[in-house]
């Protein structure tokens, strides 16, 4: 099975309930486009009409590699003199009276095409999507929510241990894949010379920022600090994440028969799938469980599952407490443990073009689903396309 051979295989359209009138403090538009990163877009238009980063509302970021349909608002005092290219379209809808923010949509409408499939798998994926259907799935965060963790590093999980120099190293040396070659390249240096860091030229702006501070007070909290408090946010958001899918998991442990469960690779380790959940089953699986933080007031079940969760992670629920020394908190909040997409429906495409090679054995596939805002459309195909 082949995911995004093709642009137009992954297709994602945001769902929202503006009230749009005639006139209004900010212009909505509707952003259609395709292979293009949200940031580096906004950065673009940006430039080109003379309008800052700050004033472009988005609700959230699209990927990159696919066909994208989103909605974007700007002050009404802007103009957008190249509303149409190559890669993007923006259709004027119309005014509202508030910008777009971070979370502000319903929900996510989903159309993803699945190539090279075998025709012995098409019977057992029509399962799966009875399943599915009808039992939802785990609402993990999935993939995408980790990729500021290299190598299962949490930067955050250092700062909960008051391991600073060792969170400072993780962001200085670490280095994922698709980082370009400078920053590799100064990555290794610094992690080889890490010894003498403060006799180090450093080229990185930032980097060099934060190496500063280490030589002006030789303090490593205050060098963690030099880190933009927006990137820590995601380094705390990671960490509380992946601690809330193993909570998850551990339920469906608890709760789930273990022959029906099976195990399918995500970035920071492994997430546990169902295949049949009974109806007692299902009643046991709570409908929600609550995000950690050391303010968090658990049920007896919640505590239960988190007690072990942070025992096999030697940290304590104390130890969450760290807004005083960082300027960031966890905050508490309650997450569905079971997602079941809305419209969901399967259509078998026919023979795939890209892969069949004129054996007419290879077919294509066409999901199609929405998801409540927060949910993972790779999640339905980790489930369909792993057994």
């Amino acid at each position: 099975m082949k995911l995004r051979q093709v642009v137009d295989d992954f297709k994602v359209e945001e769902l929202s309930d503006f009230k749009v009138s005639d006139s209004g403090k900010y212009k909505l538009y509707l952003l259609e486009k395709r292979s293009m990163e949200s940031f580096a877009l906004l950065g673009y238009l940006s430039r080109s009409n003379n309008i800052p980063v700050s004033g472009f509302g988005i609700a959230g970021l699209k990927d990159k590699h696919a066909v994208t349909r989103q909605y974007l608002t700007v002050p009404s005092r802007y103009e957008i003199k190249n509303p149409a290219e190559k890669n993007f379209n923006l259709n004027f809808i119309g005014f509202v009276d508030k910008a777009i923010e971070i979370g502000n949509l319903t929900g996510n409408r989903f159309e993803i095409t699945a190539r090279d499939i075998q025709k012995d798998e098409l019977q057992s994926m029509n399962k799966k999507a009875g399943s599915v259907n009808a039992i939802g799935i785990p609402n993990y965060f999935d993939s995408q929510r980790f990729e500021s963790v290299v190598k299962n590093k949490f930067i955050v999980k250092s700062i909960l241990k008051k391991e600073y120099e060792e969170a400072v190293k993780i962001f200085l040396t670490r280095y994922a894949r698709h980082e370009s070659s400078k920053s590799k390249e100064e990555k290794r240096f610094i992690a080889e010379n890490w010894s003498s860091l403060k006799n180090l030229n450093i080229k990185n702006p930032l980097f060099a920022k934060i190496v500063n501070e280490y030589r002006k007070t030789d303090s490593w909290l205050l060098v963690y600090k030099k880190i933009p408090l927006n990137l820590r946010e995601i380094f705390t958001s990671a960490y509380q994440s992946y601690l809330w899918n193993e909570c998850v998991k551990d339920v469906l442990r608890q709760t789930i028969d273990k022959k029906n469960l099976y195990g399918v690779e995500y970035a920071p380790g492994e997430l546990i799938f169902y295949k049949n959940v009974s109806s007692d089953e299902l009643k046991d699986i709570p409908a929600t469980f609550k995000t950690i933080s050391h303010d968090i007031k658990p049920s007896e079940f919640e505590e239960k599952i988190i007690d072990g969760v942070l025992s096999r992670e030697g940290i304590g629920i104390e130890e969450f407490n760290i807004k005083k020394e960082t300027e960031n908190f966890f905050k508490v909040y309650e997450r569905n443990v079971i997602v079941k997409p809305a419209d969901f429906s399967m259509s078998l495409l026919g023979i795939d073009e890209l892969n069949d090679k004129g054996k007419n054995n290879k077919f294509k596939v066409t999901l199609s689903f929405t998801l409540p805002r927060g949910s993972y459309a790779t999640l339905i195909t980790k489930r369909m396309f792993n057994s």
